[in-house]
């Protein structure tokens, strides 16, 4: 296979808020809802700084290379409203996939159309829950991609995307096999317990409720214990500094988000996760602090439920273009 690097990636570094930006963009054009004022609205942004047009050029190259993919890969990822959020996914994988390292990841096994045929996925939105032939419980969050790899040594998971919770279970009829999930940025060996792991752009992020981890990241020579309570990010080289695990982090699990003090942005990027489109908060606003137990079934309810709390108002210029404003 050939070294050399799509020329679709290997253009100048663009910030990745602009690149998410454009990318909105884009959705607002594929929903079928954009009309004279969206495309309007579009044609200042890109004259408004050279850097917005950089990042809608990118776009739009990429969107092509999808557009060109054999049909036997692209089509049945690519019709009706819920392929337009998976479509939306393979692109935003591609156009963040800037790192050497993370486009090493996208080269070799996590190709994001590959993310479509994953033994088991969830689009936005959706949770879901298994039971693998071990006996161990999963569930995936939202825009999950999960492989299982279980052989005569060892059991393993491969998380393409998205967010797991795991309950692994104990073998008692044969030979103990190691339960490991790989990520992007390295190894998750569990200790008997239950955990969490997220893949994110950069780095991935490990929780353990019960028993511990063992996290090697991938260009590390050791790995770093987890106990339960604790929650760390690592990279490729590192596992940051544990700190307490927030035991509300998994109301996703039930169907809930649950957050305390949070701030407005972080919180709207949270629950952004959740629905298909671009959620923003005006920076003026970004600091008010947000607490409650919140459903993610239904992300407008939650939205309109802001509205009553904070002094805020929510604009719609699709229903896949959302702003928070100061009210």
């Amino acid at each position: 296979m050939s070294g050399r690097v799509s020329p679709a990636l290997a253009q100048p570094r663009i910030d990745d808020a602009v690149l998410d930006e454009a990318l909105q963009w884009l959705v607002t054009l594929w929903s079928g809802e954009a009309g004279d004022k969206e495309r309007e609205a579009l044609a200042c942004w890109r004259r408004a700084d050279p850097a917005h047009e950089a990042a809608w050029q990118r776009v739009q190259s990429i969107d092509n290379r999808l557009g060109a993919l054999p049909t036997a890969i692209a089509g049945p990822a690519l019709r009706g409203a819920r392929a337009r959020a998976g479509r939306r996914a393979v692109l935003r994988s591609l156009l963040f996939a800037g790192g050497t390292g993370a486009l090493a990841w996208a080269a070799r096994d996590a190709v994001p159309w590959r993310n479509w045929t994953a033994d088991y996925r969830t689009a936005t939105g959706e949770q879901r829950s298994v039971q693998l032939a071990d006996g161990t419980r999963l569930t995936l969050n939202t825009g999950t991609a999960l492989d299982v790899r279980f052989g005569p040594n060892e059991r393993r998971l491969l998380l393409r995307a998205g967010e797991i919770y795991v309950a692994t279970a104990h073998e008692m009829s044969r030979a103990y096999r190691p339960f490991i999930v790989d990520t992007a940025q390295g190894a998750v060996e569990s200790l008997g317990t239950r955990f969490t792991v997220r893949q994110g752009d950069s780095r991935s992020y490990v929780a353990v409720y019960e028993g511990a981890v063992s996290v090697r990241p991938m260009h590390a020579a050791s790995a770093r214990r987890i106990d339960a309570g604790q929650q760390a990010a690592f990279s490729r080289d590192e596992v940051e500094a544990p700190s307490p695990a927030n035991a509300d982090a998994t109301g996703w699990t039930r169907g809930l988000l649950i957050v305390e003090q949070m701030r407005l942005d972080a919180f709207l990027r949270e629950l952004g996760r959740y629905r298909t489109g671009f959620l923003r908060c005006d920076p003026s606003i970004a600091n008010l602090r947000v607490s409650g137990v919140f459903p993610l079934a239904d992300t407008d309810r939650v939205l309109a439920a802001l509205e009553q709390a904070l002094p805020v108002s929510t604009r719609y210029a699709t229903r896949y273009w959302v702003t928070v404003d100061a009210r």
